[in-house]
């Protein structure tokens, strides 16, 4: 009995702190990813600094690209790249991008993983 009372009881505390939120209960996401009014967002310029010229094209060059920089980086978030940000980011993005783990990335993955890095984070029209 006492073994049953040592289980039942945090048990049934646990339980009972959970149904007792009332209004603060969380009832799912306000805002869809990117949304809200405080989160970052990228950096809407041409990106520069002296890792510009280290950077890949595909994350220079393109808008998605740029977002991956500027929100991944915290030293690129004002579109300054400096060389370590640029090594860092061409090497989490071939990484990221390489879906089969072939050592290659190919226009395909390099597309799609561009676009699922960064259209959380891009406003739509």
């Amino acid at each position: 009995m006492r073994r049953f009372h040592s289980i039942a009881l945090p048990m049934l505390l646990g339980l009972s702190a959970c149904a007792s939120y009332g209004g603060y209960a969380y009832h799912g996401r306000e805002w869809a990813p990117g949304e809200h009014p405080r989160s970052p967002q990228p950096y809407q310029g041409e990106l520069g600094g002296p890792g510009l010229d280290i950077l890949d094209e595909w994350l220079r060059e393109t808008e998605e690209g740029r977002a991956v920089v500027s929100l991944g980086w915290r030293e690129a978030r004002h579109g300054h790249v400096s060389e370590d940000t640029a090594h860092r980011a061409n090497i989490w993005f071939r990484r990221y991008a390489d879906s089969n783990r072939d050592m290659t990335i190919t226009d395909p993955e390099i597309r799609a993983a561009l676009v699922a890095a960064a259209t959380p984070h891009l406003r739509r029209p």
